[in-house]
């Protein structure tokens, strides 16, 4: 039985950090709620005897751990033994060891790197020779699973040939006799892990543009995702992890408090900016917290929990449609929320670009930063869809309202044949007055009685409303960037939902129906107002359109027409209403969202349907006997916009009238 249907029936599935830290070990279950327990003891003490004592029946349930110490540190394997004692990172350097740090990262020459600590080794016990030099958390892999592997960030300083992984690399399972030594199940998978810096780092959610103050035995602050910067030390991106920009403080009870405000005032003056997360087990006195100005995100569990994180099986969520919105801001929500995603297009040019770059970079216009996403796989809708789900735990689209049901013809079986090993939810993340009921059409046209069965009772279809601009990038960018606004909820139809969906930023809805229908009828009616007016004024930017005070007057009127039928209709408040409308707005007129017209006002066919976003409120004011004058001038320019078609069903002869006079007064 594949992973799917094991989620459903086995008990919790455990996820395993250790922090083997200077004076305190630290271990601790990851639940799959993100959840968890954790135990502490002096590094003193056996590792082994007092993780077995603590986990009891629970090391069964571990299904994948992660390990992380302190460092840099000189060990050596050879010929499946330790060859010599571990040399722990705080000793004093003997004379005569002193090496200079090799590779990419920038290192102080104020620490005995690995290569120091790795002459200090072999004056010890003669040349390396065919040892392998690895770092602690790799000598406690070893013991676990036989399996020798590093990890290039924690081997500081250090190029070696071989046995190199990325930390998030499964790099073996534990073994009989590593099972009988720790009580953790046999069988259970062990990542490489990363030092404990970088995984204090994940511990406290920090992402690129956070500063971070990890306040434990010696101290370490920075920024995340950085370039490197004079006089600090700097860790390049490796796998899933960021790039680390810091400065470390001394250990010595003399002068640690002095170093201390020291290195975060450096760093403060650096990154005036930044907003500052602390974690560690000086982040616990909350006088010292305030007294940095910082925000407590993590206790002492930091590193601990960072190391389960980098361990703990992702979620995989599959996102149809790799434009704008799939890249720009479903797969931004993802990432925050710990999610690998996988994308799937139809289009070739798109398809190739995306399998050929190490990411693409999105662009916020409010913060002006930028944030690297990378997908899972890259897919092709030729390709086998079977593999596609998979390992997929989500599903979601961006792909446009007019491809739903091909691709829901498409998806059937495949889909079917996921099903069958467990629910799963699709989220339609489409400007769409109904997409959810045409896709569940289109799923069961044609569908045998197995396929309907499935669909219906282990599909969830919610429907989405997508708040976010995403616009394409300035020539001063790569193609595939994605710029941004500020806007970090998704509502859905949480009603719709089959599993357990939790993704910060999902906001789930009740009645949402209706929530889907007023988007439409606000915010996507005054765009349509502004883009197809605009047109014909001559502009060439939504946000130029929107801040011309005919337009600007004409699309909030129109807001506010469609408005009254929705309060009438659905018993929207009327006060909310009005916000509705001014934020709609303000939202088209932010002038840092270059987003042009023609984007805006393409498909115009579809845009002019009766459910859409200006027919649809015209209807619901006949229906309610409400005026609706401004919302036909929108019907009026919107048919004069390239290839618009509509049925002949509304007069529209006074609205072009109004039309004409409103062209008329303008100099185009």
């Amino acid at each position: 039985m594949n992973p799917h249907g094991l989620r459903a029936t086995m008990p919790d599935r455990l996820t395993l950090g250790i922090d083997v830290g200077t004076s305190a070990t630290k271990v601790l279950l990851l639940k799959p709620d993100s959840s968890w327990k954790m135990h502490v003891w002096p590094s003193s003490k056996d590792l082994w005897s007092n993780l077995r004592e603590w986990l009891g029946d629970r090391g069964q349930q571990i299904e994948r751990l992660g390990i992380t110490t302190h460092g840099p540190s000189g060990i050596v394997i050879r010929d499946g033994k330790l060859c010599g004692r571990v040399i722990p990172w705080h000793e004093d350097l003997p004379d005569g060891c002193n090496r200079v740090p090799e590779g990419e990262q920038i290192l102080p020459p104020t620490r005995a790197w690995v290569p120091s600590r790795l002459a200090q080794w072999e004056l010890e016990n003669g040349p390396v020779g065919d040892g392998i030099a690895v770092q602690l958390k790799d000598f406690y892999n070893w013991q676990l699973t036989d399996v020798i592997a590093r990890d290039s960030r924690s081997m500081r300083g250090y190029v070696g040939n071989g046995h190199f992984h990325l930390p998030e690399d499964v790099i073996g399972q534990v073994s009989n006799q590593g099972s009988e030594l720790s009580g953790i199940a046999e069988g259970a998978e062990v990542i490489c892990g990363c030092d404990d810096l970088t995984a204090g780092v994940i511990g406290l959610g920090a992402v690129d543009g956070v500063l971070f103050n990890l306040a434990n035995t010696s101290e370490h602050v920075g920024l995340v995702g950085s370039v490197p910067r004079e006089d600090m030390s700097w860790l390049p991106p490796i796998g899933r992890l960021p790039s680390l920009c810091y400065n470390a403080t001394s250990t010595d009870a003399n002068t640690i408090m002095r170093d201390r405000m020291l290195a975060i005032e450096d760093v403060r003056s650096k990154f005036p900016a930044g907003e500052m997360w602390i974690g560690g087990g000086w982040a616990m006195n909350s006088q010292l917290v305030a007294s940095r100005s910082a925000i407590r995100k993590a206790g002492q569990e930091v590193s601990a929990l960072g190391v389960a994180k980098l361990a703990h099986r992702r979620s995989v969520a599959v996102i149809f449609g790799a434009g704008k919105v799939g890249r720009g801001f479903l797969a931004q929500l993802l990432n925050h929320a710990g999610w690998d995603f996988s994308l799937v297009d139809s289009h070739e040019d798109t398809v190739n670009a995306l399998r050929q770059q190490d990411g693409w970079n999105v662009y916020n216009l409010m913060k002006e930063t930028n944030e690297r996403l990378q997908a899972r796989h890259i897919w092709h809708f030729d390709d086998n869809l079977d593999e596609v789900l998979a390992e997929a735990d989500l599903m979601l689209t961006a792909m446009g309202a007019n491809h739903l049901k091909p691709w829901a013809h498409q998806i059937r079986k495949p889909l079917c044949k996921r099903l069958r090993d467990g629910k799963i939810d699709l989220i339609l993340a489409e400007n769409h007055p109904r997409p959810a009921a045409e896709v569940r059409e289109a799923l069961l046209d044609g569908a045998d009685d197995e396929e309907s069965q499935l669909i219906n009772t282990r599909l969830g279809i919610a429907q989405a409303q997508v708040l976010r601009s995403c616009i394409e990038p300035t020539v001063n960018q790569h193609p595939l960037t994605v710029q941004v606004q500020d806007h970090w909820t998704l509502p859905l139809d949480g009603e719709a939902l089959r599993t357990e969906v939790s993704i910060e930023g999902f906001e789930k809805k009740t009645g949402f129906a209706r929530e889907l229908t007023r988007k439409l009828f606000t915010y996507n009616c005054v765009n349509a107002m502004v883009c197809y007016i605009g047109y014909l004024l001559g502009y060439e930017w939504l946000a130029d359109a929107a801040n011309d005070p005919k337009i600007a007057e004409l699309a909030l009127q129109a807001g506010r027409e469609s408005s009254a039928a929705l309060v009438a209709a659905y018993g929207f408040e009327a006060g909310e209403q009005e916000i509705w409308c001014n934020q709609a707005l303000a939202k088209y007129q932010d002038k840092s969202i270059r987003d042009p017209i023609e984007r805006n006002a393409r498909d115009p066919v579809r845009k002019l349907g009766k459910t859409e976003r200006l027919l649809g409120p015209i209807h619901l004011c006949i229906e309610h006997n409400l005026p609706h004058h401004t919302l036909m001038i929108g019907v009026a320019a919107a048919l004069r916009y390239p290839g618009a078609i509509m049925d002949n069903t509304l007069p529209t002869g006074e609205a072009e009238a109004r039309l004409e006079s409103l062209l008329a007064q303008e100099s185009l």
